[in-house]
C-alpha cells in the first residue's frame, strides 16, 4: 500500500492500534450503571465526544477543558470544573478497564521494525493515558516512540504535530507514512504537512481495512 520509499511510519493510536470505540461503549455502560443512568447511550456520548474533542483540536478549549465540557453536557449538570473532572474520572476508570488492542496491531509494529523502519505513535490523547493504553495492549515496544500532541499544545491536524512526529523518529515528512482511521487527522492533515498517508477503515471504506494490508 506504499506509494514510494519510506524510512518511518507514524501510527495513530485510538481506533487504529487500540479499539477505542468498543472500550468507550463498554466503559460508558459501566459508568452509567454506577450513576444509576440508562445504559446504551453510546451514540449520544460519542457525538458529545466528537464535538468537544474537535473544539480542542481547533484550539478552542484545553484538553482538560474538553473533558469538563463533555461531562457537563452528558450529565446535563452545571458542575464546577473540579466536580466535572471528578465525575469524569469514573468514566475514565471504566473505559480503562475495557482497553484492548486490535489483533493486527502488535504484528504491524513488529513488521515495521523488522523492515528497518523507525516507528512512532502520534496521538492527540494525553501522554499518561496513551502510555497506559500501550502497556495494556502490550504495544509498548522499546523501539516505538510515543508522540503525544498534548505535550506540544498543537494537536493533529495542525501541521506542526506531524512535523514534530517526524522529528522524534528522525525522518523527513516525505519519507514518513502516517497510518490512521481519521480522514481529517491522519490523512488529509498528514498529506498537507508533506507526509504520505494511508486511511485505515475497518469497515472497508478506506484505503485499507486492516493493518496486515500495509506493504511491510
Amino acid at each position: 500500500m506504499l506509494k514510494s520509499m519510506i524510512r518511518a511510519v507514524l501510527f495513530d493510536l485510538d481506533d487504529t492500534l487500540m479499539d477505542h470505540t468498543s472500550a468507550m461503549r463498554e466503559g460508558l455502560d459501566e459508568w452509567c450503571r454506577e450513576l444509576g443512568l440508562p445504559t446504551g447511550q453510546h451514540e449520544r456520548f460519542a457525538a458529545i465526544e466528537r464535538k468537544w474533542f474537535a473544539a480542542y483540536e481547533r484550539g478552542e478549549v484545553t484538553h482538560h477543558g474538553q473533558r469538563i465540557a463533555r461531562c457537563r453536557e452528558f450529565l446535563e449538570k452545571d458542575l464546577s470544573e473540579h466536580d466535572a473532572l471528578q465525575a469524569y474520572s469514573g468514566y475514565l476508570a471504566a473505559y480503562q478497564r475495557n482497553w484492548r488492542a486490535f489483533a493486527d496491531a502488535l504484528p504491524a509494529l513488529q513488521r515495521a521494525l523488522q523492515a528497518g523502519l523507525r516507528v512512532g505513535v502520534l496521538t492527540n490523547g494525553a501522554r499518561e493515558m496513551q502510555e497506559a493504553k500501550l502497556r495494556a495492549g502490550k504495544l509498548d515496544l522499546p523501539e516505538v516512540r510515543l508522540i503525544a500532541t498534548v505535550d506540544l499544545g498543537i494537536p493533529k491536524p495542525q501541521a506542526t504535530a506531524y512535523l514534530a512526529g517526524c522529528q522524534v523518529v528522525g525522518s523527513t515528512p516525505a519519507e514518513t507514512l502516517m497510518v490512521g482511521d481519521s480522514l481529517a487527522n491522519d490523512v488529509e492533515g498528514a498529506r498537507a504537512a508533506g507526509l504520505q498517508a494511508v486511511h485505515l477503515r475497518r469497515d472497508g471504506s478506506g484505503d485499507i481495512s486492516g493493518l496486515d494490508q500495509l506493504g511491510f
